[in-house]
This record gives structure tokens, sequence and C-alpha cells, in this order.
């Protein structure tokens, strides 16, 4: 049995057993008075539930890992969002009766809203054509007066980039809208793909299939396109985008602040299944750093400090095969990269699976620095495929993930849609 699986079993039989026994622990306390019983029983109750989660973090690693092993796939089809009910539709109506607009929507993944129209959107920025930091960029305008359903809120960011990161961030009254993303019209082409943010006072609520309102004239948003694009003091262009300006949009928050799980299960951005496998694997990777043991998913480390090339050449609409954990792994340099980009643990899930090209990316917008880089080679998306946020506290970003050619493997047979 490998190394890393043998680190899972010890630490989830050692949680299970800290489980069971502060259980009875509990249970034995009822001999004492009852104001003792109470408080030693909740204590034992807590200690019982955390060790339970590291356990069953751990099985979940154990079948992860032999799921991997066998090539097959374990991404889910299942929306990870709760959907609106019936407490969330009644209190919009409620809401709706109020004179005036409420201050804060705090929609709910799968509500209907209406994109403002441009005007109304522009008296809410500022000089540079921002709300509360986050720009409105001129990808956005094409959308005013859509009728769109949200897809999930925007409690918090994932930050990669500056001396402490990556840590997470606070963002506040915003969502994203179906599957919205930025063209990269207005930032020279960019071709990430990133979910594009809506402030809530962007939106209103609209419960009615109303008709669309006619799309804005481009001249009025011309004085947008002025905050897209700068030259620095080396010459070089620079571009501004809402990936490039979060920072400024947001707060620092902390891993260890518990709220920020809190806030993704009470906004509706996760199911209660999904989150607590979240918070299970979350408490085992922390238990296993403690110990120096294999986290969860795991990779065979190496010392290589080069990463080979192959070329398939593909094209949008083709089928590949994502290839098995194992000749990713030989592909792998000692930092867990080929030619610059990370395999991340996202990509895990959906090794063995098969997938339409979606895309080809050449070319995005740094958000470090602003610039625009051209990839040494192509970088693959594909159809369906993004980052689940499942380690890195339940983010909600939606982020495409991206393939190197030789990650991938050619299909030739049809793929059932």
């Amino acid at each position: 049995m490998s190394n890393n699986r043998n680190s899972y079993q010890r630490t989830t039989v050692a949680a299970s057993t800290f489980c069971v026994l502060a259980i009875l622990t509990g249970i034995a306390a009822f001999a004492v008075p009852w104001l003792v019983t109470i408080l030693f029983f909740a204590f034992c109750l807590a200690a019982a539930a955390i060790a339970g989660l590291v356990a069953f973090g751990g099985i979940i690693g154990l079948s992860r890992d032999a799921m991997e092993l066998r090539g097959q796939p374990y991404y889910s089809k299942r929306p990870r969002e709760c959907a609106a009910g019936a407490f969330v539709h009644l209190r919009r109506k409620l809401l709706s009766l109020l004179p005036g607009s409420p201050a804060r929507l705090r929609l709910w993944p799968g509500e209907w809203v209406k994109v403002r129209p441009f005007a109304e959107i522009a008296a809410t920025l500022d000089d540079e054509g921002r709300l509360d930091g986050l720009p409105f960029m001129p990808e956005m305008i094409g959308h005013c007066g859509k009728r769109l359903r949200v897809f999930r809120r925007v409690e918090k960011i994932h930050h990669y980039y500056g001396p402490t990161a990556p840590h997470l961030r606070r963002l506040q009254d915003a969502v994203l809208l179906d599957e919205l993303r930025c063209d990269g019209a207005g930032h020279g082409g960019c071709q990430a793909g990133c979910q594009l943010i809506w402030k809530e006072a962007w939106l209103v609520p609209s419960d009615s299939a109303e008709a669309d309102l006619p799309a804005p004239e481009a001249a009025d948003a011309l004085w947008l396109n002025s905050y897209t694009k700068a030259r620095s003091a080396d010459g070089e262009e620079r571009y501004a985008c809402q990936m490039t300006e979060l920072p400024a949009a947001t707060t620092r928050m902390s891993w260890r602040d518990p709220r920020h799980y809190w806030r993704e299960l009470r906004s509706g951005n996760v199911r209660l299944g999904p989150f607590i496998v979240a918070v299970a694997l979350a408490l085992f990777n922390a238990v296993q750093r403690k110990l120096r043991g294999a986290e969860a998913p795991y990779r065979e480390p190496t010392d290589r400090k080069t990463s080979p090339k192959e070329v398939l050449d593909l094209q949008p609409g083709e089928i590949v095969r994502v290839k098995t954990r194992r000749q990713i792994e030989e592909t792998l340099n000692h930092v867990s990269k080929n030619r610059g980009l990370w395999f991340d643990r996202e990509m895990h899930r959906f090794c063995g699976g098969e997938f339409r090209v979606a895309s080809v990316v050449r070319t995005i917008v740094d958000e470090a620095s602003g610039k625009m880089l051209s990839m040494g080679s192509a970088c693959i998306v594909l159809a369906g495929v993004a980052a689940t946020g499942e380690y890195l506290g339940l983010c909600p970003q939606n982020e495409l993930i991206f393939w190197h050619e030789i990650w991938l493997e050619r299909v030739t047979r049809h793929l059932e849609m």
C-alpha cells in the first residue's frame, strides 16, 4: 500500500476512535450533577463532531485516491448551489412591498433579476467607472436591460498574488449571473473567460418574464474604455479589469474564521452535502499538515526540474479524455507544474473523464501586473469543467480550468451530450 494511503488510514482510524471515545465519555457524564453534565456533554459532542468530520474527510480521501488510481473521474454533474425555495420567494415578495428599493437585495442562486439600464448603472459609478472599487467593464454593457438568473453569490474571492498570497478576501453585495463570462473585447482580446461579477446595485429583482430592454448605444460606454488600459512607467501597456482590481474591492479575511464557510451555506451557494464534504476535507487536511502526513488529493513527489511538451493541435469541438493521475504525474516537475502551468487539486476529479474542447487560450491578462501575456503553448478549456472551490473554502468564483495538451488525449468516438 502506498505511503499516502497508509497516512490517510492512520488519521482516519485515530479520528474515528477519538469520536467514539468522546461520545462514550459524554454519555458517562450523566452520572454527575446536571449542569456539569450538560456542559461536559456539549463539549464531548463538539469534540466527537469534529473528530467525526476528520474521519469522514479521511474516508473521502481514501475513496477518491482509489478512483484516481483506477482512472475513474469523480466530478459531480449536480449543481453545488441550493435553488431558491418558497421561503426565499416569500421574502422577495415582502421586500417588494416596502417603499423604495431595499438597500441590500441579498439575492439567492436561481432568482431572476434584470440588469438596470446603463444610465442607472453609470449613476452608481465613480470617476473611474467603479462601485466600491469594482469596475463595471465594457464587456458588461451589452447585458444591460436583460433578464437573467442569479448563478451564485460572491461572498469572498481567493487571491493568488502578493506577499501573503494565497488568501481569502471578503466581497459584499455581489453575484454571478448565469454563465456570463468576459469575452475580453475591451481588454485586448483576453481569453481568460473570467465570470463577470455584478454588484446588486446594478440589478433589480424580476419575478415576471418581462421583455428585455433595448441594448445601450456603444457610445454610451466609450468613457469606460478609457479605464481599461494605460501605459506604465516602463512604457508597457497595462490593463485594468475586475480581476486585476479585486484587491481594491475586497478586504482581507482569515482562513481560520469559520464565518466564511457559514456564509456560503446561508446564502445558498452550496447544498448541505457538498458543504459537509468540503469542511470534512479541510479538517482532515489540516490534521494531516500538523502530522506532516499526505494531504488529499495526493500527487507523487518528484525531483524533476524540467517538464515535457506534447502538441496535439486540438480545436474547439473535438472530444478528449483527461489522462490518469499517474500519467499526468509523469509530466510534472518538482513544484507540480508543466511548463509553468500548475496541475491544481481541483483537476484531479476530472482525470479519466471525456469532455469536449470549448476553446483554445493563447493570451490572457495577468491579474497581478495587468500585462497581456502570450502563452508559450496553447492552453485548453474543456466544456463544463470549472473549479468547484472545494479545496479553497468553497470559493464561488467558478473559474475555468486550463489544461496543457500533454494532459489530454484525443478521442475519436462520439461523446454523448
